[in-house]
């Protein structure tokens, strides 16, 4: 059995993003995707108001995008938001409680990214995303793919979705039977989608002119 996760969508408490709880719904529904992960930055916020609005059909996961002192990090299965800190330290955190290690674009140097302590962090971490639809550049998923081959690492797949027409863009393939953090922890994942979407990083920065502005 293969179900398809978008492992990395944002919500309006994000302040990058505008879509609030229902059109996210809306968004993985019409996407066809068996699941997401909400990951707004650094918060929680809106993951109980998605579930609540999400069907049967759509599992939602709680999760953070957290803001490493190098990266961003992918805390998968957290009901909390774990601290703003060195990426080992981060990690350790989310294991700590009982969640999954994820590098978020890891190696996508027009944003935050990672170039140091790799060794460390590859010992570490639970896995790499390989596919991030909000990649401009397809050498960035591919060093992410090659970092996480050399590494015996599976590799994800997410949208990075900030508006709700991005959401299932790029998503996660997961096998056989039980939870998605097992499926994660086996192995049994593979990312699947498209990078390359320059158009929603002019939509984001629009997006954050405006909220500007109405301050």
């Amino acid at each position: 059995m293969t179900r398809q996760y978008d492992l990395q969508v944002h919500t309006d408490a994000s302040p990058c993003s505008s879509t609030p709880a229902k059109r996210v719904v809306a968004a993985a529904t019409a996407a066809g995707l068996d699941g997401i992960v909400v990951t707004d930055h650094d918060t929680v916020a809106n993951v109980a108001a998605v579930r609540e609005l999400a069907p049967a059909t759509v599992d939602v996961v709680s999760g953070v995008e957290v803001t490493t002192t190098q990266g961003h990090l992918l805390a998968l299965g957290v009901e909390d938001a774990p601290p703003m800190a060195d990426p080992l330290d981060v990690i350790d955190w989310v294991h700590d409680h009982g969640g999954v290690a994820v590098l978020s674009h890891p190696f996508d140097t027009l944003r935050q990214w990672y170039d140091t302590d790799l060794p460390a962090i590859a010992r570490a971490v639970d896995a790499v995303e390989g596919i991030n639809s909000r990649c401009v550049l397809p050498q960035f998923n591919r060093r992410a793919r090659s970092f996480a081959v050399a590494h015996g690492l599976p590799t994800t797949g997410g949208s990075d979705a900030h508006f709700p027409m991005e959401v299932g863009r790029a998503y996660t393939e997961v096998e056989g039977e039980g939870g998605l953090l097992d499926a994660i922890r086996r192995g049994d994942v593979r990312p699947a989608g498209r990078g390359g979407y320059l158009s929603g990083h002019a939509a984001t920065k629009a997006h954050q002119f405006r909220t500007a502005l109405s301050r």
